[in-house]
Parts: C-alpha cells; structure tokens; sequence
C-alpha cells in the first residue's frame, strides 16, 4: 500500500471515499442532509476543492491504483496539526489500513515540525474513540457545537512516538 499527497486529478476519488467512509457515521447517528448539510457524506467536490485551497493538505492510501483511504492534514498555531475526512473504505476496515495512514500523519506532523495532532469524532462512537486511544492520542475535550446533531470528541496526539 501506498500512502501519499494526492493530485488534483485524484481529489473527485477522494471525494467518493469520504462519501463512502461517511455513509456509516451518517446512518449510524440518523444523520440526514436536512439535520446535518454539512456532514461530510453529503460534500460536494467543490467544498473539498475549497477546502485544499483553504490549507487541507490531502492524502491518500493506494491498493494499486484505487484509493481505499484518505484524510486530510491542516496547520493550526503552536506547532499543532488537525486530522480531517479520517475515511477508509468500509470493506478496507480492520485491516490496518486506518492504523497506516494515521501513523503516516503522525510521522507527517512530526517531519514538518509539529507538535500534536488533533482529530475530532462523534463522542458517542465509543468504539472509535477507543481505536483513536490504541493508536496513541488522548481525550483532549468534547464539545457541542451548534449544527451538528451530535456531541464532538476532539482527541490529541502529543509529538511522541508511539
């Protein structure tokens, strides 16, 4: 597998993974395009396109050439980085391929100079908070933030090696 930036040409295939990955969440939590428009199963490509012009930089995880995963990275002030669109293909989870991908961010965070890494999540995916805690980060807070139908889980990796 292969893990890297993605072109320009391949951000619309990143948009059909998060599309994908997102559909789990969205229905889990009944979340709809008229509770929750800005949910990222429901994107369109020129938000993410926005998004990458706004300071997202996006990757991807390759199997050949399809991409089964990606996320996105952004620099936030004192040294700390925020994960963003974590998706990996449904058929593509619990084997690894998530693991990969946030230990590439980390050693990504870490190469450019950084000091954390904040990921944010449905608090009440208990189960992917506790997959976030396996691969090393911490409950950092939980928010409410107005529009979204459910409580945030931010989550923080310290810098260190795990």
């Amino acid at each position: 597998m292969e893990i890297r930036p993605v072109t320009e040409n391949e951000i619309p295939d990143c948009l059909e993974v998060i599309h994908n990955s997102y559909e789990t969440e969205a229905k889990a939590f009944g979340i709809t395009e008229m509770n929750y428009p800005k949910h990222p199963c429901f994107m369109k490509l020129d938000d993410l396109i926005l998004k990458c012009d706004w300071g997202y930089t996006l990757y991807a995880a390759f199997e050949g050439e399809k991409i089964v995963a990606c996320f996105a990275l952004s620099e936030r002030s004192n040294g700390a980085y925020m994960l963003h669109l974590f998706s990996v293909l449904p058929k593509y989870r619990y084997k690894g391929v998530g693991a990969k991908c946030l230990e590439y961010a980390k050693a990504t965070v870490v190469q450019n100079g950084g000091k954390a890494l904040y990921a944010g999540m449905a608090h009440q995916s208990v189960s992917l908070r506790s997959w976030y805690e396996k691969n090393g980060f911490m409950q950092y807070e939980t928010v409410r933030r107005i529009g979204k139908p459910f409580e945030l889980s931010i989550m923080s990796w310290n810098g260190q090696s795990t």
